[in-house]
Parts: C-alpha cells; structure tokens; sequence
C-alpha cells in the first residue's frame, strides 16, 4: 500500500507515496473512518508530496466525496488538511470541494510546517 497512516493526539496523519490508485485511496479512507479513534479526531492531515501517479476521475472524486458524507455526521468537528502542489491533485481537490457534500473545513497547503501550523491555530 502506498500510503502510511499515524495517529496523532488529536488527529490522523496520512502520508501518500508512489504510485496511488483509486482503490488505494478508498481503503485509506476505510482505515481512517472504520478506526475507533474517528470519533475523537480533530483533523485528518494527508501529504500528497511523495505522490509519483496520481488515478482519479470525476467519478472517483464523487465516489470517494460520497463516502465522507457518514463519517461526517459521526464527526463533524474533523478538519480535512491537504499538502500537496502537483497540478492534478490539487484539480481532483477542488473538484471534491465543488461537489459540496463535505461541510466541515477542507483547506490545502503547499508544505506540511503550514498545514500544522494552520491546526495549531484551529484547535487553539
């Protein structure tokens, strides 16, 4: 699996690396919100950095935007944190914001420093 996922005091760290397909993103996700810390998360962080190929679709997108509708509800006090920079990621990012089936903050950055720092100041 090309992902690694830590779990952190208040939140979750997912670090994609390689190659990453659609299946690859679902199971992360499934690992994440099937875990019984969700419940408790405050942010979920995800590093797009190290990302080598990149599989998405419109229908991947929606898919995978659908499947945060549940885990929404359970936790709607979870902030959704991206780093990433390469073009086709941050398209398939905007385009899971424009579906507008997440409610809770969903912001990007282009390193992890600023995407930590950004929490700290949410949490605090």
């Amino acid at each position: 699996m090309p992902f690694k996922i830590d779990w952190e005091h208040a939140g979750v760290y997912r670090h994609y690396y390689g190659d990453v397909t659609v299946a690859e993103r679902r199971a992360s996700l499934d690992v994440i919100c099937g875990d019984r810390r969700f419940d408790d998360l405050r942010y979920a962080l995800t590093n797009y950095l190290e990302v080598q190929a990149y599989e998405s679709s419109a229908e991947a997108t929606a898919e995978i935007a659908a499947m945060h509708i549940g885990p929404m509800f359970t936790n709607p006090q979870i902030l959704i944190v991206a780093v990433a920079q390469r073009e086709d990621i941050l398209s398939a990012i905007t385009d899971f914001q424009r579906l507008g089936l997440v409610r809770t903050p969903y912001v990007v950055f282009p390193t992890v420093p600023e995407a930590r720092a950004w929490i700290h100041s949410q949490l605090h």
